[in-house]
């Protein structure tokens, strides 16, 4: 351990300091630097975390040092943190240190010399595309409202690859359908236009046509998909859409959203899609990121010429 404060009492002062330098440094980040809000949440439990390790070890946070920032790392690991996870700690406790510095309230940076975690590369798990048809067709014909609905959400899904929070985030402005595109407000607020196919927007018109009227309030505002009260729908009203479905039908219980919208991307990339318009549609910041495909990729053409070639 590093040098820094021992006394049970200044600790506890550290510790309510820490707290109000926190919710300083989120919300300037929130405000200055665009954090997107489920970032935000991630920093907040990430600097909690080390707070509460600090506080135990009476141990003002702003004495650490870059020992003691290794060492809070290392409990992590040892506790059972994922590579992604302790790699995102690692950043939030860059940032919070960086603000620190930059605000004057600390006079040195020891999170600076904190060694970088290489988030592990893992292949996003991709539905087949016969589980994919098999999911998309499990409403059926009904007519009802939810049934319809859903089956918007889960064309959407696939079909243009967002994430939960943007499916519910939707606006009936936001559908351009003589043009075949999504408006979509993604992490950051960003905004892009992402292309949806005919199923989509045929589920899409559908709803809007036969579901969308019969349960719309006041309360519904301008929302493109409505719960079954005619509220918003919620990130988890679309989860437990997906869910509902994928027990319907038999597939993975762990299959979720972000299966869709990883299915939406292997099958654009195993399709041979260009990298960069697959970003863009996905709505990446950094191609490294979208870079993840490639794998799946280049696996898809090595069982192409393993079956075709003659020297395969």
């Amino acid at each position: 351990m590093g040098e820094g404060t021992r006394n049970p009492r200044a600790a506890s002062a550290g510790g309510a300091r820490m707290g109000r330098w926190c919710e300083a440094f989120l919300q300037e980040a929130t405000l200055e630097r665009d954090l997107a809000p489920r970032t935000r949440e991630a920093y907040a439990r990430d600097l909690e975390l080390l707070g509460t390790w600090c506080a135990r070890r009476d141990l003002a946070v702003e004495t650490a040092s870059t020992d003691d920032l290794v060492a809070w790392l290392g409990h992590r690991r040892r506790s059972g943190d994922a590579r992604t996870t302790r790699a995102r700690r690692t950043a939030a406790v860059r940032a919070f240190f960086g603000w620190l510095k930059e605000s004057g309230r600390i006079d040195r940076n020891p999170a600076l010399l904190l060694p970088t975690v290489k988030p592990g590369r893992r292949l996003p798990k991709a539905l087949a595309p016969d589980a994919t048809e098999a999911l998309l067709a499990a409403p059926g014909d009904e007519a009802t409202p939810p049934a319809l609905r859903d089956h918007a959400v889960l064309e959407v899904l696939y079909g243009a690859g967002l994430r939960a929070s943007e499916v519910a985030g939707l606006r009936l402005r936001d559908l351009e359908a003589e043009r075949g595109f999504l408006r979509v407000l993604g992490k950051g607020r960003k905004e892009r236009k992402v292309p949806l196919g005919q199923p989509g927007l045929a589920a899409l018109e559908t709803w809007l046509r036969r579901g969308r009227p019969r349960v719309a309030t006041p309360a519904s505002e301008d929302a493109l998909l409505l719960s079954d009260r005619g509220r918003p729908l919620s990130r988890d009203t679309v989860y437990r859409i997906v869910k509902r479905w994928v027990r319907a039908v038999g597939l993975d219980a762990k299959t979720s959203p972000h299966t869709l919208r990883h299915t939406f991307a292997t099958h654009l990339v195993k399709g041979g899609a260009d990298l960069r318009a697959v970003q863009e549609m996905l709505g990446h910041a950094s191609i490294n990121t979208t870079q993840l495909y490639t794998t799946l990729a280049d696996e898809h053409l090595r069982q192409a010429h393993r079956k075709h070639h003659p020297r395969g």
